[in-house]
């Protein structure tokens, strides 16, 4: 099946409320929806949304490269374009972002011609002779964390207690103070959740090895999950010594932009956990064998979405649900974020477990309407 066109509408969607990290804080996403049109009538969609907040291309930037690439790709076979992708991606010759965006609509469209889930297909060695993994059947749903923000204890709290009036076994708090305030903040939010619930912490880069290192003595005591990037992404060195001392797991997640950092982070032993957004690490395929390698290496790892519209949050779903060495909740119930996920139905999350769609392809619709209203 050759691909006939390529079409993308790019998006900005306002968040609810203003998304407050470490890196600062986020007033809205953008984004683009890209389609693939290929033959009998098949077409597929995925999305492009890099996050320059978060050292990230711009859009601009990853638009103007796809221009471009979109005159070469026409006429070619779907699967030859996949592993095209996946080569590029591997040698950094394309944006990850641009290669996720192109690799879920091929993937959808693919799923679509043979009546499955995209889960299905990637649960297989697809395209044929890109991996050695043994044929299975895809999860029909995944474990999910809810993500904590705010920037008062009191707003944590609030949005801690509604996660587990909504069936939520996992929480992710994002830690955006000075260091003793954050510590008290996680005393105040393992009392309010108990024992039962794991909860897990984003520093993203704001710490030095001697403030991480007070606050992770401090709150071993709280029984946390892991640490997501205490120190800045860049140190490494440092990170590897962090963690031969911290008394709390420590995730490799900024450090993380594509296959040679992951190598890196795994041949320095810098991170008992790695999180992968496949926007950032490399597209899906990339994402596959990392999580293939780690896993060999005894090395946990976690998927989590961008930040982006339904689109990719679908996309990252359904790969969580194809790879069975995934047993921690991943980050993926964060589209309430969004004014709008730009999708006719939403995916469903019931008691901390998010149900992959059924149906061929992602088996998520694009809300038109929607997109056209946040059309920039």
């Amino acid at each position: 099946m050759k691909l006939i066109d390529l079409t993308w509408i790019p998006y900005c969607i306002p968040f609810r409320a203003a998304f407050h990290t470490a890196h600062g804080s986020l007033s809205q996403r953008a984004g683009a929806i890209v389609t693939v049109i290929a033959g009998e009538g098949i077409s597929g969609r995925g999305e492009i949304a890099p996050l320059p907040e978060h050292s990230g291309p711009d859009l601009d930037v990853v638009l103007s490269a796809l221009t471009l690439l979109a005159r070469d790709l026409r006429g070619r076979e779907l699967a030859d374009i996949l592993l095209m992708l996946r080569t590029w991606s591997e040698e950094d010759r394309l944006s990850s972002s641009l290669v996720y965006g192109l690799e879920t609509a091929l993937f959808d469209a693919l799923a679509r011609a043979e009546e499955q889930s995209v889960a299905a297909l990637l649960a297989r060695e697809y395209p044929p002779g890109e991996g050695r993994q043994e044929p299975h059947l895809p999860r029909t749903c995944v474990p999910v964390n809810a993500v904590i923000g705010g920037t008062t204890i009191e707003q944590a709290v609030r949005q801690a207690m509604a996660a587990l009036s909504a069936g939520f076994f996992c929480l992710k708090l994002k830690l955006t103070g000075a260091v003793q305030e954050m510590i008290e903040r996680v005393k105040i939010l393992r009392a309010v959740c108990g024992p039962g619930v794991s909860l897990r912490l984003d520093a993203n880069e704001s710490w030095s090895f001697e403030q991480a290192r007070e606050f992770l003595v401090q709150c071993a005591v709280h029984g946390i999950q892991y640490i997501e990037q205490p120190l800045p992404a860049c140190d490494l060195d440092t990170l590897a010594r962090l963690r031969e001392f911290s008394p709390i797991p420590i995730a490799a997640d900024e450090a993380l932009t594509g296959l040679e950092s992951v190598r890196h982070v795994l041949e320095m032993r810098a991170a008992d956990v790695l999180i992968l957004k496949p926007q950032r690490v490399g597209g899906l395929q990339i994402c596959r064998q990392v999580v293939q390698e780690a896993s060999r290496r005894d090395i946990a790892c976690v998927l989590t979405c961008n930040l982006e519209a339904g689109i990719g949050v679908a996309a990252t779903l359904h790969l969580a649900a194809a790879l069975p060495q995934l047993t921690l909740p991943c980050g993926l119930a964060t589209l309430g974020l969004l004014e709008n996920s730009l999708l006719l139905k939403e995916l469903a999350i019931e008691q901390g477990y998010m149900a992959v769609p059924g149906g061929p392809g992602l088996g998520v619709e694009l809300n038109r309407s929607a997109l056209r209203s946040y059309t920039c």
